[in-house]
């Protein structure tokens, strides 16, 4: 989402209380129906259609998006806050992350944002709870459009959808039978509590900077809490700017770097205290 969108609906998120408390605040008493993973998606309260998805890594996430994708990320919202607050500051802003506690009566427990289209859509899993929602639901598809505001709209199941119209039906396509991106193989098989995947060269739309083909970015907490976390940073056809960028972030904070033929990676254990400033320079121009 662009800044210019985000300030907007932050403005229409002060001004229409509506949006935390009529439409995504659990049931008409105010309680939430929370259950495990396995809870029939029907405890969502919602008549029609429900997503079902696998949302485990952004592998997932992009077999949920549309063929003109050309960056993605999945988050998992469990993992230490200093991950956490590292790719809030880092990553484009999304409504999932900056109001993550206060959009439904459950925590969001893993969130990822899709870009595509030069629109975008929120993927929130959250656990099934009752909704209580009145007024115009516009059906596509057999499932409901829960409107939110006056532009953006909710879709809910497992994973929630979050977005325009616009993007929802996009989405709402793919999850239907079409045709979802393939254009990312990096991302395919890897697994990692924080994950970031971009296309360049010429994919227009794209919120990252890049002269690759192809980029890869996964994060995850170490299992040892005083070893901060662990690093992997794939770039696909890197130009000769794009690679010596990347040898230097690795060389600032003592990662592995490698390149051999197409491929440039940078690899390693990060402090914790380190790792915006990490992610900023990997993400950043």
């Amino acid at each position: 989402m662009n800044q210019k969108a985000f300030a907007i609906f932050v403005g229409a998120i002060m001004v229409l209380s509506a949006f935390a408390g009529f439409v995504l605040r659990g049931n008409d008493q105010g309680t939430a129906v929370v259950g495990s993973e396995s809870t029939s998606l029907q405890t969502f309260g919602v008549q029609g259609r429900l997503v079902d998805w696998n949302f485990e890594s952004l592998e997932d996430v992009l077999e949920m998006s549309p063929e003109s994708t050309v960056m993605a990320y999945w988050i998992n919202l469990s993992a230490p806050q200093n991950l956490k607050d590292s790719a809030s500051a880092v990553l484009p802003k999304s409504l999932g992350l900056t109001y993550g506690s206060q959009l439904y009566a459950t925590p969001i427990e893993r969130l990822a944002e899709a870009y595509f289209n030069s629109t975008w859509i929120e993927f929130h899993w959250i656990k099934p709870f009752r909704l209580a929602y009145s007024g115009l639901v516009i059906p596509y598809e057999d499932y409901m459009m829960i409107p939110t505001s006056t532009d953006y709209v909710t879709v809910m199941g497992k994973p929630t959808l979050f977005g325009t119209q616009d993007a929802m039906r996009q989405v709402i396509d793919v999850i239907s039978g079409g045709l979802s991106t393939n254009s990312f193989t990096l991302p395919v098989g890897e697994k990692a509590d924080l994950q970031v995947a971009a296309l360049g060269k010429g994919a227009a739309g794209s919120p990252l900077p890049g002269n690759y083909k192809e980029f890869y970015l996964g994060v995850t907490a170490s299992t040892n809490v005083n070893s901060g976390f662990n690093l992997t940073a794939k770039y696909l056809q890197p130009d000769a700017g794009t690679s010596q960028k990347a040898k230097g972030v690795a060389d600032k904070y003592g990662l592995g770097y490698s390149n051999l033929g197409s491929r440039a990676e940078i690899l390693g254990q990060v402090k914790a205290g380190d790792l915006q400033g990490v992610l900023a320079a990997i993400l950043g121009p």
